[in-house]
């Protein structure tokens, strides 16, 4: 068996016969291969389990101690950028910080002798959540318990140590056997954490404004794209929660910004109304932690256990806000919501969400106030129309005014109207059918622009997942980068998830005048029904499962 993703059950290019694999592209993946090599003489790379975004993760074994691990090496095409080898480092750096047993051990890191870096960690044999939820679907408390526990303690200790994840979700919770215990848990990947310091935030890699994560477990102020804290992490546990006991996410979409939406703006359902033997004390604590005004959930992850173990001893539930938003919120203002506790039938109160104002270029704070404008427009036209006959009636300038004559009514010609045939053809509302769309993934040996040749546009980068129409004809796009020929390819996107490799060459010296680019970047409503945009957006999981496959 082989896991979905890695070069053995993929072709570069295209599977289809009628699109051959370059020379280049064999080249490429035959020098990527590291399985038979040693890493600093003492890792022997045994088997690949897995591929993400940014690196290939690796079954190895100490030549000395004959202990297995896993190793992460950074993909060849990142090799030569610092900014994305710091980002790399930090998932190390970051995870070697904090010493618990529910989080992933970071042991070494060295450089691979196709010049790029990795690091070595345990290796685990088991599944991540995810594969639990779709296998088992929704689990009793008593499993659930537990498990949030764990995650929530391996959480407090990366945020004693200013550490803050910023991509918690089942698949970044690992599940291991030790021990008595089935349902051991690590908390993995920690490439796009937050590392703080008590002198401020640690060497810069994101900016305000920038979205990371995965769309469904976001937070509202991550939504917006403005710096986050610990509570991120604490709301993000919350949906883990939701998601166990009722199997299935609070919020989904066929768009990703349609999922941001609702973590921004709408209440999430009631889980006890999906499973009725979810208590009262335990759908509280998991309301509380997804409030959406952060100053409302549990202010840290020591709170938010004391919650989880008090379930069942006779403790009064934790008190939730019932917030709805009031309205959109206005460029650089914060989002300010109204509610009412529901717990103990407490007076209805008022709450201010604490979200800093969003940054000036923050498009997703403008594109759903855009849309909030339009809907509030609508409703008040029709309000307008509804009306306007009553008000012209009474229109004090029209009473002001001496009533002119009227004029004699002209002869009125009635002409016959034709009779109905039944037989007529159906009225053409110019409606065509919805193309479906499919998520494809073109890499190569830099990042490069994708365009679309037939208007210029811009469809994305190489290495992020963009969405085109489905397809079995071959469509061609061009690739352009800086200081390298632009590569004309063809693809085939007859089906989801494919990927196509190609290689750029680089460009000869010019007189020191710099290409301009011929794309020009497509406008958000120029994206399909159906487009989740995460690709563009937001980085793709750096490695879903790295673990599932058991050594040969």
């Amino acid at each position: 068996m082989v896991p979905p993703g890695t070069d053995d059950d993929f072709s570069p290019g295209d599977t289809a016969p009628q699109a051959p694999i370059p020379n280049d592209v064999l080249q490429m993946t035959m020098t990527d291969e590291l399985v038979g090599q040693v890493l600093c003489e003492r890792y022997e790379i045994l088997d690949k389990l897995g591929e993400g975004g940014m690196g290939t993760v690796y079954l190895a074994e100490h030549v000395t101690i004959r202990k297995r691990c896993a190793i992460k090496v950074l993909s060849q095409e990142y090799a030569n950028k610092q900014d994305l080898i710091d980002r790399f480092l930090q998932e190390a750096r970051a995870a070697s910080m904090i010493s618990h047993e529910n989080v992933v051990e970071i042991t070494d890191f060295g450089t691979a002798p196709n010049g790029s870096v990795f690091f070595v960690m345990e290796w685990l044999d088991g599944e991540d959540l995810s594969s639990t939820i779709e296998r088992d679907g929704a689990l009793p408390w008593s499993r659930v318990q537990p498990i949030a526990l764990q995650i929530c303690r391996a959480l407090e200790a990366a945020h004693d140590k200013g550490i803050i994840h910023r991509d918690m979700k089942p698949e970044n919770c690992f599940r291991i056997k030790r021990s008595t215990s089935a349902d051991f848990i690590k908390v993995l990947d920690f490439g796009i954490a937050k590392v703080t310091t008590e002198e401020g935030d640690g060497k810069g890699l994101t900016k305000t404004g920038m979205i990371f994560g995965t769309p469904e477990y976001m937070s509202p102020e991550q939504a917006q794209g403005i710096r986050v804290d610990h509570r991120a992490d604490i709301y993000a546990v919350g949906v883990i929660l939701y998601e166990l006991l009722t199997g299935k996410v609070p919020f989904t979409a066929d768009s990703f910004m349609g999922i941001l939406t609702q973590h921004m703006f709408e209440a999430p359902q009631s889980p006890r109304s999906l499973v009725g033997s979810i208590t009262e004390d335990v759908e509280n604590i998991i309301l509380k932690s997804m409030q959406k005004d952060r100053d409302l959930r549990f202010q840290s992850m020591t709170e938010f256990i004391a919650a989880i173990e008090a379930v069942g001893t006779g403790a009064a539930p934790v008190a939730v806000v019932a917030e709805t938003l009031s309205k959109p919120p206005e460029r650089g203002k914060a989002m300010t919501f109204t509610g009412e506790a529901a717990a103990n039938n407490t007076v209805p109160e008022l709450a201010t969400a604490t979200l800093p104002p969003t940054a000036g270029g923050n498009k997703i704070t403008l594109i759903v106030s855009v849309v909030a404008a339009l809907i509030v427009g609508i409703g008040g036209a029709l309000m307008y129309l509804s009306t306007q006959r009553g008000e012209q009636e009474e229109d004090p300038a029209a009473i002001a005014k001496d009533p002119e004559p009227e004029p004699e009514p002209e002869p009125i010609s009635v002409k016959p109207e034709p009779e109905a045939k039944d037989d007529l053809p159906a009225e053409d509302t110019g409606a065509e059918p919805a193309v479906p769309m499919v998520s494809v993934t073109i890499s190569a040996n830099v990042t490069a622009s994708i365009i679309d040749p037939s208007d210029g546009g811009v469809l994305g980068e190489t290495g992020t997942p963009i969405e085109v129409p489905e397809s079995d004809e071959k469509r061609p796009l061009l690739l352009q980068a800086d200081g390298y020929k632009d590569l004309e390819i063809e693809i085939t996107p007859n089906a989801a998830n494919k990927t196509f490799k190609f290689r750029l060459k680089k460009a000869p010296k010019s007189d020191g005048k710099k290409k301009k680019k011929v794309g020009k970047t497509k406008k958000p409503g120029d994206k399909k029904s159906g487009d989740t945009g995460g690709g563009s957006v937001v980085p793709s999981s750096e490695l879903k499962n790295p673990f599932n496959r058991r050594p040969k």
